[in-house]
């Protein structure tokens, strides 16, 4: 077998391997040292927990299978009075119920309609990374005083799949090009912002697989991807790896923290807005 048959041969067993790997919540562990991933200049689970009062209730949006609600719940002491975590994928709730049993939080299910399905005024704090969410329904659950901590995926995230596959990413939300957008999107449903980021690098998948195993996970990034529809721009990307050892993609991160107004002695909320200039910036 000469070269390219043989490197054929290591694409088709990439891509069965891949498609065969067990996905579970919203975990990459099985591609963890295939996948170089870059960070933000910010923590997220650092500020989702920041200044959280004592006996204060938390809210998790989109927990997926629990993985990042517990490893902030793990570094609050005290721990939260009560903690809600959201999920609108039905196979990852038994998921999250299971990993997050012993904290005592209640996951519960949600549609595609974005209704939180809890009181007004229930909870201090809501944190959301990736999540879509409707600003509004934020509000109407965070007790005056209460803090909504959100990380969102930037219009600009891994521009080169489109490239790549010849797609565009399938609409979200709250998917726009800049942190100040989103801000000012919160504003307007009465969350004045208090804090940006925004961050742009490089993250890199060694082989076809990780990165088939990636859209498995995150289809919504190359809509109706199948190995067999894109097999053609798969061999392209592993003869890619062959020569350069790696595919780079640039990760594109947002990053608002807001709080809801606290109530003044006459039951009005102190405070409007503060605008882009009351905001504090955080870089890539």
């Amino acid at each position: 077998m000469g070269r390219e048959g043989a490197t054929l041969a290591d694409l088709d067993e990439l891509l069965r391997q891949a498609s065969e790997l067990r996905t579970r919540g919203w975990s990459f562990r099985p591609i963890e040292d295939r996948w170089q991933r870059g960070r933000t200049s910010w923590e997220f689970s650092e500020i989702a927990r920041a200044d959280l009062p004592p006996s204060a209730d938390l809210l998790d949006l989109g927990t997926g299978g629990g993985e990042l609600l517990a490893s902030v719940l793990a570094a609050i002491d005290p721990p939260p009075r009560r903690v809600y975590a959201t999920e609108g994928y039905p196979p990852n709730l038994p998921v999250a119920r299971a990993r997050l049993s012993g904290a005592g939080v209640e996951v519960l299910p949600t549609r595609d309609d974005l209704r939180i399905p809890l009181p007004a005024r229930s909870v201090d704090r809501v944190i959301d990374r990736h999540e879509a969410f409707d600003a509004a329904e934020v509000r109407r659950v965070l007790r005056p005083g209460g803090r909504f901590v959100t990380q969102q995926v930037g219009g600009a995230n891994y521009v080169e799949l489109s490239d790549w596959f010849g797609t565009e990413p399938a609409p979200a939300r709250n998917r726009v090009d800049s942190a100040e957008t989103l801000a000012d999107e919160v504003e307007r449903a009465g969350l004045p912002v208090v804090r940006t980021g925004e961050a742009t690098y490089p993250e890199r998948f060694l082989d076809v697989g990780a990165l088939v195993f990636f859209l498995r996970m995150a289809p919504w990034e190359v809509p109706g991807f199948s190995v067999e529809r894109f097999r053609p721009q798969l061999a392209a990307l592993h003869a890619e790896v062959e020569r350069t050892g790696s595919l780079t993609v640039t990760a594109h991160r947002l990053l608002v923290v807001a709080e809801r107004p606290r109530l003044s002695r006459a039951g009005t909320a102190r405070t409007a807005g503060r605008g882009r200039a009351g905001r504090r910036s955080s870089g890539s």
